[in-house]
């Protein structure tokens, strides 16, 4: 990020009204076809450095919207959203027209495609809209959607959303939805870069302010048997919520001997607690 923000201070200052398009400003390392016509096609000179998060989105919409549709009505606006806030790394407000204001820069754009492989702007399009359409359906208030989606999980497009999504069904499904989360998260984490991703994910999970999507991030790493969360999940058993602390307390006995171990010195610490609230001990610490 601050090499990104010096370069971006350095060219602005240096090339400021002089460049026309944005390959003229940024190289990318590896091919990326499409990426930089797009980005060409919201800005202006003598500013083709950042374009308004209104105009990028329309301009996405024109460009995308009847493809991405034709594989789900109404899918493209979510699509277009997701696009957004992982170039501006934030969640875009949900009000209509509040974000109106908003800039998205070429150097935010830049960074986040010149991570990616050699890809065509076009595949990785229809590639996101794969993985928020699964998201969605995971999400899905209809257990058939949600247990046909769970039968073909293509590894690839289980980034976060669908992730956070299979944790949760994990603490709100029903017997059979849970057992098919559990066997598919089990035998996806065979693969090592699948599991660091989702151990990954479901670590941040553990941060969230909701107590519910804490809860499920326990319940999945439990399911993963990560004895790389011990510390963690020994941390929320002392000072989290009821819910968190007894779904940690689970979790920690699906990882293993070292989390059995970890749950045994835990449950004897508790026990070797001063009973404050005891009747006779009310008067002592008063004072």
């Amino acid at each position: 990020d601050v090499q990104v923000l010096e370069m971006a201070s350095r060219l602005i200052v240096d090339r400021a009204g002089m460049a026309s398009s944005a390959e003229e400003v940024v190289q990318f390392s590896k091919w990326k076809e499409g990426v930089f016509s797009f980005w060409d096609r919201g800005v202006a000179v003598p500013n083709v450095y950042t374009c308004s998060v209104e105009k990028f989105m329309q301009n996405f919409k024109a460009e995308y919207e009847a493809r991405i549709n034709d594989r789900q009505l109404g899918l493209a606006d979510s699509v277009c959203v997701k696009l957004v806030e992982e170039l501006l790394g934030h969640r875009l407000p949900r009000r209509q027209g509040s974000c109106q204001a908003e800039q998205v820069t070429l150097f935010q754009y830049w960074s986040h495609f010149e991570v990616l492989p050699a890809v065509t702007l076009d595949s990785y399009i229809m590639e996101l809209a794969e993985e928020v359409l699964l998201a969605q359906n995971l999400n899905s208030d209809d257990q058939d959607v949600v247990l046909k989606a769970l039968k073909r999980v293509p590894e690839s497009r289980l980034r976060k959303d669908g992730l956070k999504a299979l944790s949760l069904l994990l603490v709100e499904g029903n017997t059979k939805v849970i057992g098919a989360v559990t066997a598919q998260l089990r035998n996806l984490s065979e693969n090592p870069s699948f599991r660091e991703r989702a151990l990954i994910c479901f670590l941040e999970q553990l941060e969230d302010e909701e107590t519910q999507t804490r809860v499920a991030a326990c319940a999945a790493l439990g399911c993963l048997k990560a004895k790389e969360s011990i510390e963690q999940l020994v941390y929320l058993c002392q000072t989290d919520k009821e819910a968190v602390r007894d779904a940690a307390k689970q979790s920690l006995l699906m990882c293993g001997d070292d989390g059995k171990s970890a749950h045994r010195r835990l449950e004897e610490s508790m026990d070797n607690l001063p009973r404050i609230f005891a009747p006779g001990s009310m008067a002592s610490t008063a004072f």
